[in-house]
């Protein structure tokens, strides 16, 4: 009969051991670059907190996969105990247990007790640092107060499922996190099922996003807890339980559609002079005026109401879309080009939606209406106006040129400040990837709410709303499950 060891006792190419375990993590199946092979990954704890990973290959998985289910314990004998090469170590886990056939799993009725085992999470202000950093990946906690419409979208010549929930931590800050393909089959499935009762998950190594300001997406290699038997997951239940008037206010207003500062903006935020802006960059914060032309031009473009893609339709003409493959009316939205410019440049941007409505001071309708009786729109006070102001914007680069091959750009977020000489710090920084010896940025101080300074009809709050149309720019929040590259988890 196999000795009954504690986990942290048995070692590398150990024969006759048996061990008592719960399953803490279980991941989806993913491909291993370059070779047939398939796997599916576990993380297995015992009593004493320790902790090793486990992995299924091929063929051994639909056999042995579905025995071994998360937070159930059961008593393993037999498997194949070896290191973990130190290039493919994650969360701290050095050893490594191959489940196959011949592995002897037994469950064994579990208490209702506690996970034995310390997480750490990042705080939702703290993500705005990891965005776009495929090299990195972060945990976080949340409970599920909401799920937005599940989609199927093209991406990289394959057809993807898409679905965003809504996460929200104790300060009450939203955050959305995409599942994509077989997470919605599994975890997907397991939170909408759960939603009336709000449940608390553990988002495990996934990808902070650019979408729409800060936002989190699955990675090939996440996975999501839901409920765990942690405290903190407990606490945060009970936490959500005794506020749901709270979270269905929040549900009703749908503020986690919109663009969140307070996620998204850096307190001191840093921005980059114009001519030093290169196209590697995925998001750019940016101190500039604005100017466009003064011209009779159309400021706005027919759209999907549900998804803002274009369209030819006519105004309140029922269509259905080829993007969200939904029937709805057309409508106008706003959308106009502009010149952002500092003291070293200018580069061409484009505006939508309601941050291009507050620029111009007239909706899109107005807009519309306007253009087709053939009368230009009064914005002698609006150009006038950005003559004096500054702002700070928050800019992506799109994939399209202009004609003149010029890079363009797309405005996420802009926000009026100071100019003055003493609310902004020049610093020097270091810069890898520039043409330049040294990058200059600047720190950039915004007013203060409740101060009595002049403010214009073109200012826009830090809590409006923006919510680009798709065809206008990359899904870079999308599918990277797919990719097998190597991320570094922060603690």
């Amino acid at each position: 009969m196999a000795n009954l060891l504690p986990m942290r006792d048995i070692m590398p190419h150990m024969k006759n051991w048996s061990c008592i375990i719960t399953v803490q993590e279980k991941q989806q199946i993913t491909n291993s670059m370059g070779t047939p092979t398939r796997k599916q990954k576990f993380v297995f704890y015992d009593s004493e907190g320790s902790r090793v990973e486990g992995i299924i290959f091929n063929d051994d998985i639909p056999r042995m996969s579905q025995i071994l289910q998360v937070y159930k314990k059961y008593r393993i004998s037999n498997a194949e105990v070896r290191p973990i090469p130190p290039k493919f170590q994650t969360s701290e886990l050095t050893v490594q247990w191959v489940i196959s056939t011949r592995t002897v799993i037994e469950e064994i009725p579990a208490d209702d007790e506690v996970m034995p085992v310390k997480l750490s999470y990042s705080k939702f202000t703290d993500l705005v640092q990891y965005m776009d950093d495929k090299t990195k990946s972060v945990d976080v906690l949340g409970v599920v107060i909401s799920a937005l419409e599940r989609k199927t979208v093209i991406k990289n010549s394959k057809q993807s499922d898409v679905q965003k929930f809504v996460l929200l931590n104790e300060e009450s800050q939203p955050v959305l996190l995409s599942l994509w393909d077989s997470f919605l089959a599994n975890e997907g499935q397991e939170m909408v099922s759960k939603l009336h009762t709000y449940p608390v998950i553990i988002a495990r190594r996934v990808k902070v996003n650019n979408y729409n300001g800060v936002a989190l997406g699955t990675w090939f290699d996440s996975a999501i807890l839901v409920d765990p038997p942690i405290q903190e997951a407990r606490e945060l239940k009970n936490w959500a339980l005794r506020n749901t008037k709270l979270i269905k206010d929040i549900v009703e207003k749908k503020d986690y559609i919109k663009y969140n500062p307070q996620l998204s903006l850096k307190s001191g935020q840093k921005t980059t002079l114009i001519c030093n802006i290169t196209s590697s960059q995925k998001t750019i914060w940016v101190k500039a005026h604005f100017s466009f032309e003064h011209i009779f031009q159309k400021y706005w473009y027919m759209s999907c109401k549900n998804c803002c893609r274009a369209t030819a339709a006519d105004y309140e003409v029922e269509f259905t879309c080829n993007s969200c493959k939904e029937k709805h009316p057309a409508v106008p939205r706003c959308r106009f080009d502009v010149d952002l410019t500092d003291s070293t440049g200018v580069i061409p941007a484009s505006v939508f939606g309601e941050l291009a409505e507050n620029l111009l001071t007239f909706s899109a309708l107005e807009a519309m209406q306007h253009f087709n009786e053939n009368v230009e729109l009064p914005l002698e006070f609006v150009h006038k106006e950005l003559e004096s102001k500054t702002f700070l914007l928050h800019i992506k680069p799109v994939q399209t040129q202009l004609a003149d091959s010029r890079q363009r750009y797309t405005i996420i977020y802009y926000s009026e400040i100071d100019d003055d000489a003493d609310s902004v710090q020049l610093t020097n920084e270091a810069r890898d990837d520039s043409p330049f010896p040294s990058k200059e940025s600047e720190t950039v101080q915004l007013k203060a709410p409740g101060e009595n300074a002049p403010r214009s009809k073109v200012c826009v709050q830090l809590s409006q709303r923006f919510d680009e149309p798709q065809n206008t720019e990359a899904n870079e929040d999308e599918n990277a499950e797919c990719s097998s590259s190597k991320k570094q988890r922060i603690n």
